[in-house]
Protein backbone atom coordinates (compact mmCIF):
# COMPACT_ATOMS: atom_id res chain seq x y z
CA UNK A 1 0.00 0.00 0.00
CA UNK A 2 1.85 3.17 -1.09
CA UNK A 3 -1.12 5.79 -0.65
CA UNK A 4 -1.48 7.56 2.25
CA UNK A 5 -3.64 10.67 3.25
CA UNK A 6 -2.05 13.58 5.71
CA UNK A 7 -4.15 12.48 8.92
CA UNK A 8 -1.05 11.52 10.73
CA UNK A 9 1.06 14.20 10.00
CA UNK A 10 3.18 15.46 12.80
CA UNK A 11 4.55 19.04 12.92
CA UNK A 12 6.67 21.13 15.21
CA UNK A 13 8.73 24.32 15.55
CA UNK A 14 11.57 24.29 17.83
CA UNK A 15 13.07 27.98 18.44
CA UNK A 16 14.91 29.47 21.10
CA UNK A 17 11.35 29.72 23.63
CA UNK A 18 11.03 26.04 23.50
CA UNK A 19 8.99 23.99 20.97
CA UNK A 20 5.59 24.19 18.99
CA UNK A 21 2.96 21.49 18.33
CA UNK A 22 1.00 22.27 15.19
CA UNK A 23 -0.03 19.29 13.49
CA UNK A 24 -3.25 18.69 15.93
CA UNK A 25 -5.21 22.14 13.94
CA UNK A 26 -2.92 21.70 10.39
CA UNK A 27 -4.85 21.91 7.04
CA UNK A 28 -1.77 22.02 4.55
CA UNK A 29 1.53 21.89 4.58
CA UNK A 30 3.63 22.36 1.93
CA UNK A 31 7.37 21.09 1.41
CA UNK A 32 9.26 22.84 -1.67
CA UNK A 33 13.06 22.13 -2.08
CA UNK A 34 14.57 23.96 -4.48
CA UNK A 35 18.96 24.56 -5.72
CA UNK A 36 20.64 27.23 -7.35
CA UNK A 37 23.06 26.34 -10.69
CA UNK A 38 26.09 27.79 -11.80
CA UNK A 39 25.94 28.49 -15.99
CA UNK A 40 28.85 26.44 -17.16
CA UNK A 41 28.26 27.04 -20.59
CA UNK A 42 31.74 28.31 -22.72
CA UNK A 43 33.46 28.39 -25.74
CA UNK A 44 32.14 26.48 -28.42
CA UNK A 45 29.19 25.07 -26.09
CA UNK A 46 26.24 24.57 -28.63
CA UNK A 47 23.74 24.05 -25.41
CA UNK A 48 23.42 25.68 -22.16
CA UNK A 49 25.80 23.55 -19.17
CA UNK A 50 25.13 24.15 -15.51
CA UNK A 51 26.68 22.91 -12.30
CA UNK A 52 23.98 22.66 -9.31
CA UNK A 53 25.39 24.44 -6.81
CA UNK A 54 22.84 25.58 -2.92
CA UNK A 55 20.47 23.67 -2.19
CA UNK A 56 17.30 25.34 -0.30
CA UNK A 57 13.81 24.37 1.22
CA UNK A 58 11.13 26.18 2.15
CA UNK A 59 7.94 24.98 3.86
CA UNK A 60 4.42 26.37 4.25
CA UNK A 61 2.22 25.68 6.50
CA UNK A 62 -1.97 26.48 7.01
CA UNK A 63 -3.99 25.20 9.61
CA UNK A 64 -6.76 25.86 12.29
CA UNK A 65 -5.90 28.75 14.88
CA UNK A 66 -6.00 27.34 18.57
CA UNK A 67 -7.84 29.22 21.20
CA UNK A 68 -4.95 30.62 22.99
CA UNK A 69 -3.67 31.60 19.91
CA UNK A 70 -1.26 34.69 21.52
CA UNK A 71 1.49 32.06 21.98
CA UNK A 72 1.36 30.79 18.47
CA UNK A 73 1.74 33.75 16.97
CA UNK A 74 4.55 34.71 19.01
CA UNK A 75 6.03 31.68 18.14
CA UNK A 76 5.44 32.23 14.48
CA UNK A 77 6.78 36.21 14.89
CA UNK A 78 8.30 37.28 11.18
CA UNK A 79 12.09 36.81 11.79
CA UNK A 80 11.98 34.22 14.50
CA UNK A 81 14.79 31.29 13.64
CA UNK A 82 14.52 28.03 14.14
CA UNK A 83 13.83 24.12 12.74
CA UNK A 84 10.96 22.45 12.10
CA UNK A 85 10.78 18.80 12.20
CA UNK A 86 7.86 17.04 10.35
CA UNK A 87 6.49 13.60 9.41
CA UNK A 88 3.95 13.09 6.92
CA UNK A 89 3.06 9.86 8.39
CA UNK A 90 3.50 10.66 11.85
CA UNK A 91 6.60 9.25 14.16
CA UNK A 92 6.30 5.08 13.49
CA UNK A 93 10.16 4.31 13.22
CA UNK A 94 11.34 4.00 9.64
CA UNK A 95 8.49 6.56 8.09
CA UNK A 96 9.86 10.02 6.47
CA UNK A 97 11.20 13.02 8.84
CA UNK A 98 12.31 16.24 7.70
CA UNK A 99 14.02 18.70 9.12
CA UNK A 100 14.59 22.03 8.03
CA UNK A 101 16.35 24.90 9.55
CA UNK A 102 14.16 27.93 8.52
CA UNK A 103 12.83 31.53 9.53
CA UNK A 104 9.85 31.79 10.10
CA UNK A 105 7.62 34.57 7.94
CA UNK A 106 4.92 35.44 10.55
CA UNK A 107 1.58 34.10 11.38
CA UNK A 108 -0.75 35.45 8.86
CA UNK A 109 -4.51 35.24 10.38
CA UNK A 110 -7.89 35.26 8.75
CA UNK A 111 -11.10 36.49 10.83
CA UNK A 112 -13.66 35.35 8.65
CA UNK A 113 -17.43 36.22 9.88
CA UNK A 114 -19.18 32.79 10.22
CA UNK A 115 -16.33 30.82 10.04
CA UNK A 116 -12.73 29.17 12.00
CA UNK A 117 -10.32 31.27 12.19
CA UNK A 118 -7.68 30.03 10.03
CA UNK A 119 -3.85 31.25 9.71
CA UNK A 120 -0.84 30.52 7.51
CA UNK A 121 2.99 30.58 7.86
CA UNK A 122 5.79 30.28 5.52
CA UNK A 123 8.55 29.73 6.56
CA UNK A 124 12.06 30.26 4.71
CA UNK A 125 15.13 27.61 5.05
CA UNK A 126 17.89 28.77 6.90
CA UNK A 127 20.73 26.01 6.63
CA UNK A 128 19.56 22.70 8.05
CA UNK A 129 17.59 20.32 5.60
CA UNK A 130 17.44 16.66 5.64
CA UNK A 131 15.41 13.95 4.67
CA UNK A 132 15.92 10.93 7.25
CA UNK A 133 13.56 8.61 8.82
CA UNK A 134 11.96 8.55 12.54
Amino acid sequence: MSEFTGKDMYFEWVYSGGTVTLHGDFRTVTLSPSIDYADATAGSDARRKRIATIADASVSFSGLMQAAGTALEDALAEGTEGTINFGPRGTTAGYRKYVVGAFAGGANVSFPYSDVVEFSVDFTGNGTYSRTTY
